[in-house]
């Protein structure tokens, strides 16, 4: 994991909808309930619409606590797009025109401008990518017809096969939540969040998944489509952004890349900075685990230096350890844990455990991949704010 970078990429509400879904034309199926083997070509065989509009319901149930919120969504399959959402009294506003991103904070009036990647994939692509794994790697166990938001649908339940836990998964990001779907399985215990059922419902005209429900480890997530138009012709002022009418005259903050020095020793990579420098305390981990590089970021629009070390092992898989005298503008989000006098944040991401908190005016992240045995990440976040 890149510090840096997923500092920017991983926390804007937009970008954080992963969706697992597939977009597709008209298809021939069966009239009345086609097998799993019929569904699963089809799908597989989709193509994104070139682009959609809709209105979308989101509710999510983590451990017993319920939130909602409703999202106005703009997609085109050129990767421009523009979504609206209000949330935790929060409204958002996130437009791509292609070249760039904006995430406008209609609430607090501020706008955050980034460079849009040009060799990304656009969001109805990515979407259908992992569409694309995520068949292959679960079973279809049931199909029936139904009915959703007036439109004659196929339901769709998808489960592990049986016998086998969860290894590697995708991300499902919702808000500043980010939880986990499987992509494969083994022997190994579940990683923390993952789901074991998801279920889909398909529009049988053009098999567009107007809802879809995951479920699984203390948490559910349902996404469900009202409005739904494909192909209808979006105007192309949609996916401009003016900050001096737009943003009300709000100033605009663009992000810009930190400078990246890397340092031999962490006497060096302390002599460079105004504070200590956190390292993985001994006996952290039971694994032979060596430092592999020390980092030190400069971030010259948030007047913030983050020293991050990065133990790696023979596999690649890793842990870091992050400290900065500032708080990251676009943090990761997760759910509240206590570190001895202090509270910091948790989240599962599809390729480790982010673990973060703050001590006096130093702030901390530790990194894991989920090679690692569960609750490395706390037992090493514990460890390090003793001293809070």
């Amino acid at each position: 994991m890149f510090d840096s970078d997923s500092d920017v990429t991983t926390t804007l509400p937009a970008v954080a909808l992963v969706l697992v879904f597939v977009l597709g034309g008209c298809l021939a199926l069966p009239s009345d309930d086609p097998a799993p083997s019929d569904l699963e070509r089809e799908i597989t065989a989709a193509d994104p619409p070139d682009e959609i509009t809709a209105t979308v319901d989101v509710r999510r149930t983590v451990d017993g606590e319920t939130s909602q919120y409703t999202e106005d969504i703009w997609l085109r399959a050129d990767g421009t797009s523009r979504i609206e959402t209000t949330a935790g009294g929060t409204e958002t506003v996130i437009v791509d025109d292609g070249d760039r991103r904006w995430h406008y904070d209609a609430t607090h009036d501020w706008a955050t401008r980034l460079e849009t990647d040009p060799a990304a994939m656009s969001y109805l692509e990515g979407v259908y990518a992992q569409q694309a794994r995520y068949l292959e790697r679960y079973e279809i166990t049931a199909v029936e017809e139904t009915s959703l938001d007036g439109r004659d649908s196929y339901h769709v339940t998808f489960d592990t096969p049986a016998n086998e836990t969860i290894e590697r998964s995708i991300n499902v990001l919702i808000d500043d939540t980010e939880y986990v779907v499987p992509l494969a399985t083994s022997e190994r215990a579940p990683v923390k969040r993952a789901a074991d059922h998801v279920e889909v419902w398909y529009d049988q005209e053009t098999m567009f998944p107007v809802k879809h429900a995951v479920e699984g480890d203390g948490v559910t997530l349902e996404r469900t489509y009202r409005n739904l138009s494909i192909e209808p012709g979006i105007d192309d002022d949609r996916f401009t952004f003016d900050p001096a009418t737009d943003g009300n005259g709000t100033a605009v903050r663009d992000v810009v890349l930190p400078s990246i020095d890397s340092y031999d020793s962490l006497e060096a990579a302390n002599r460079s900075v105004p504070f200590a420098v956190a390292d993985l305390p001994t006996g952290a981990v039971p694994e032979t685990i060596e430092r592999d590089e020390i980092i030190r970021y400069e971030f010259p629009d948030e007047n913030r230096t983050q020293v991050s070390v990065r133990y790696r092992m023979p596999n690649d898989e890793s842990i870091s350890v992050s400290t900065s005298d500032g708080p990251r503008r676009l943090a990761v989000g997760g759910d509240a844990v206590t570190l001895g006098t202090v509270t910091g944040t948790i989240a599962e991401t599809d390729e480790a455990t982010e673990l973060q908190w703050a001590c006096g005016d130093r702030y901390y992240s530790v990194v894991v991949s989920h090679a690692f045995e569960d609750g490395t990440a706390l037992r090493i976040g514990k460890a390090l704010s003793t001293d809070c």
